[in-house]
């Protein structure tokens, strides 16, 4: 990757769309700049728990000595960003989870990004045959002022594993945050994502996981709030290789203000996938004139025999509601702020650390004393 040139992030698998020119998006050289200095001058790596047994991690492998199992994996974000990571050097968390292991307690990697400071990170994990594996990313930064904030994570499930891995972003509102997730799931295998987007001015996140064994499956559900000028840019597919094979995309999210939003959801069957079943659902609540909207749900068929299903919903707070609430006792502003964080308490569930769920209270709530 050039310094100096654009990066080109977050294709849909099909060009369409090409008057609304929502194809792709680019990322900006300056901060690809930003992310190649990280490696000249490396931040601290993230403060790693781990399960006391069954779990073993090798920090600071690069991405260029790879094996293929996790080389061939494709990214959300795309070749671009996986040509960032490997040339730059970027070290890398290999976690691996041992054959029928199936600890309680999630590993958890803690990342603080320091104010004013780049950084690159990479965590794959791998999860042998019959284990299961919780995995935590817990990503923060001590104040407002910031630079870029880039991960990506790899994730391989073999023949009946599970992964669920937990993301939850934090940053300060100066922050430019990056996050590319790819994964594969051999035969009865399972990915579990659960994000959450709550901080930064800027947030690209990208998702790709090919179901290639029969009978594997994915879960995906996300959450974001976005404000002020915040802009988020994401892209998600779901790619059904094998039989029966079953993928579900649900993203819930609120723009406020100046906030813009530009989704692409794909579920993509391809040939040989006889039976699959993929569905992607997304709701935004629009609370803010000036708020941009805009999504692309996209499903490709190369195979009968399957079923696809999407759905998208927008729209502001009913009048009604708001009466009801104000009613009550409540302002205007905290109606909208109680409805705006329904979705985020109920993803807070998902999460089994109470220390990260009060870590997202306390958030939310310096950002409604701030906002």
């Amino acid at each position: 990757m050039k310094q100096g040139t654009d990066m080109k992030i977050n294709r849909l698998p099909v060009r369409t769309w090409n008057w609304l020119r929502m194809n792709e998006s680019s990322l900006s050289a300056i901060d690809i700049e930003a992310l190649l200095s990280a490696r000249e001058n490396p931040t601290d790596g993230p403060a790693l728990t781990l399960p006391a047994d069954g779990v073993s991690c090798i920090r600071g492998m690069s991405a260029g000595m790879m094996e293929a199992g996790f080389r061939d994996i494709a990214t959300g974000m795309g070749p671009d960003m996986e040509e960032l990571v490997r040339e730059s050097g970027t070290p890398v968390e290999i976690i691996r989870v041992k054959r029928g292991e199936r600890p309680e307690t999630p590993v958890k990697l803690v990342f603080s990004c320091k104010e004013g400071e780049s950084s690159l990170h990479a965590a794959y994990i791998y999860a042998e045959e019959g284990s299961r594996v919780t995995v935590i990313m817990d990503v923060s930064s001590p104040g407002g002022a910031g630079g870029t904030a880039g991960f990506q994570t790899r994730l391989y499930a073999e023949k009946g594993a599970g992964i669920r891995l937990i993301q939850v972003q934090l940053l300060g509102t100066e922050y430019g945050y990056i996050n590319d997730v790819g994964g594969t799931c051999e035969e009865g295998g399972s990915l579990e994502l659960v994000q959450l987007f709550l901080g930064a001015r800027s947030i690209y996140a990208g998702s790709s996981v090919n179901l290639a064994g029969d009978g594997s499956r994915m879960d995906t559900a996300v959450g974001y709030l976005g404000k002020k000028d915040q802009k988020l840019d994401m892209n998600y597919v779901a790619g059904h290789t094998g039989k029966k094979t079953e993928s579900r995309m649900e993203v819930k999210g609120v723009l406020r203000e100046n906030a813009s939003k530009l989704f692409r959801g794909t579920i993509d069957f391809r040939r040989g996938c006889a039976g699959a079943v993929g569905e992607e659902t997304e709701e935004v609540l629009l609370l803010g004139d000036e708020v941009v909207n805009r999504t692309i749900p996209l499903i490709l068929c190369g195979e009968e025999n399957v079923q696809g299903s999407h759905g998208a919903t927008a729209g502001r707070l009913e009048e009604e509601k708001l009466f009801y609430f104000c009613s009550r006792g409540m302002s205007r502003e905290e109606a909208c702020d109680m409805m705006a964080r329904a979705g985020i308490d109920a993803l807070c569930g998902r999460i089994p650390d109470a220390a990260l769920v009060e870590k997202v209270q306390d958030f939310l709530e310096g950002g409604a004393r701030n906002g």
